[in-house]
């Protein structure tokens, strides 16, 4: 009755009818458990029945009672919805649990033969293996009589191996995560990957630790960690996912590692799972990598956004970032996004970088208030001062027959084209003398802050004089427009 840990235990040619007598109870007792569920779910459907008959209906919380609910169904969005008229592009769905198994034909009833790399033979029924793209070419070429070699896997990751993928393992058969090390672990991977087995593999141990939790969660290896997010998310009880989530961020890693890390965790962001969902946002928030925060400027959530912005802010700049945050300030179909993404632009991006204002000054144009003024505060930061080819972009937009964008393009040019003021005072002039009061109120602002700007240096300017005159005072000498000719003036008396 101990087909798992016998299967572990045994050496030499190990069987597996013990294996497959409790692989059939387990079967039988699944059905009978359907039936049961089955049975429950027919009888009180015909007591509603009866009820609805005699004018009475169950009522709760002034819904009725439904076996399934229609929103439960449907999954989370938690990208920023699309503005009014837009059409969001299709987004390719990524599965939680991994790619699905193809469809591999119903396995023979026979028994094949595994040896290890010492030579040891494991006997083991067909329908265990039968994922496996590598037994089933082995079976189509040689039959089932054929011995498969197994090289470079130990007896006991095979019989480990095996144990894992048996039907009957129960949580008391001897099996554990505490038993397998990180050298154990690389070798039931190399086995998983030769066989083609990965995925059976990782549901298996996803199991072992829905089993062993809290108690095995400290000696998850960190990669076993994002394998089981990446492909077997879907297995794993919520308590252990939220854990994982929050453990695998804080875990030091490679750029590479951190990668996939977040490749596993995007499609979590989504879960029906309120628990999981928030265990997902917040381990993205609190990861320091930049592909984390670019999924994060996406996202519904203000404050999420707002924490990508900040850390984008102070990453270190490369041109992958900026790319990457340009395609979302130009192309994305929410608004919100646009804004978050032209603000994280004004500070990731180099100062003159030709894209970045090219695209800043695109989005002056914006159908959004909001995103017209992230824009204009961006440029204010990386359109340096007196750049032609920042001019000339924001010159065009001043130029627009819209008032909303004319307006935002001349807030701009009064802040990074000082030597143009005259002309940024005859586009607000032109502006303020014609069309609706909205327009002509914006232009006021523009000339007011124009004039705020030169009295602001024009004190500045007489708070200098004045500085330098009393500090020559103090020295002894004269103000500058008190002082008399200076030794060797031609007009200075002899000495």
């Amino acid at each position: 009755d101990d087909g798992g840990s016998s299967l572990i235990a045994q050496r030499g040619r190990t069987s597996q009818d013990d294996l497959g007598v409790l692989g059939l109870r387990r079967v039988v007792e699944g059905r009978q458990r359907v039936a049961d569920a089955s049975g429950g779910r027919m009888a009180a459907a015909a007591g509603g029945t009866m009820g609805a008959a005699a004018g009475g209906r169950r009522m709760r919380g002034g819904r009725r009672l439904k076996w399934e609910d229609e929103g439960a169904s449907k999954p989370y969005e938690w990208r920023c919805a699309p503005d009014h008229g837009k059409v969001p592009a299709a987004i390719a769905a990524t599965p939680r649990g991994g790619r699905a198994e193809d469809d591999v034909g119903e396995p023979p009833d026979g028994i094949l033969k595994l040896q290890s790399a010492e030579g040891e033979v494991f006997e083991v029924r067909a329908e265990l293996l039968w994922a496996s793209s590598l037994i089933r070419s082995v079976v189509a070429d040689a039959g089932l009589d054929e011995e498969i070699p197994l090289p470079k896997a130990p007896t006991e990751i095979v019989a480990f191996f095996l144990g894992l993928c048996a039907p009957s393992r129960r949580a008391d058969d001897g099996l554990g995560l505490r038993d397998i090390s990180e050298e154990d672990f690389g070798g039931l991977m190399w086995l998983a990957k030769l066989l083609d087995m990965q995925r059976v593999l990782l549901q298996q141990l996803a199991h072992l630790v829905n089993d062993e939790f809290p108690d095995v969660y400290v000696g998850i290896p960190a990669e076993l960690q994002m394998l089981l997010l990446r492909h077997a998310s879907d297995t794993l009880q919520s308590a252990a996912l939220c854990h994982i989530l929050r453990s695998v961020v804080r875990a030091p890693m490679s750029k590479m590692y951190a990668s996939g890390i977040v490749l596993a965790i995007t499609p979590l962001i989504g879960s029906q799972d309120e628990k999981v969902r928030a265990a997902a946002l917040e381990a993205f928030m609190y990861f320091r990598v930049v592909e984390a925060k670019l999924v994060l400027l996406e996202h519904r959530d203000f404050g999420a956004r707002a924490n990508a912005n900040r850390f984008l802010r102070e990453a270190t700049r490369s041109d992958e970032t900026v790319g990457a945050v340009l395609q979302l300030a130009a192309n994305h179909h929410s608004f919100l996004v646009r804004e978050a993404a032209a603000k994280a632009l004004g500070g990731i991006a180099s100062v003159g970088h030709e894209l970045a204002v090219q695209t800043l000054a695109d989005l002056l144009a914006d159908e959004a208030r909001e995103v017209r003024e992230a824009a204009s505060g961006a440029l204010r930061g990386i359109g340096g001062t007196d750049d032609p080819v920042v001019i000339a972009a924001v010159i065009r937009q001043a130029l627009s027959e819209d008032w909303p964008v004319r307006s935002a393009a001349l807030a701009v040019l009064a802040a990074i084209a000082p030597s143009k003021r005259e002309l940024v005072e005859d586009l607000a002039t032109a502006m303020q003398n014609g069309g609706a009061t909205m327009a002509k109120m914006a232009a006021a602002r523009v000339l007011q802050s124009m004039r705020s700007v030169k009295e602001l240096r024009d004190s500045t300017q007489r708070d200098s004089e004045e500085q330098r005159d009393n500090i020559a005072g103090a020295h002894g000498s004269p103000p500058s427009s008190l002082a008399g000719p200076r030794w060797g003036d031609e007009s200075g008396e002899e000495d």
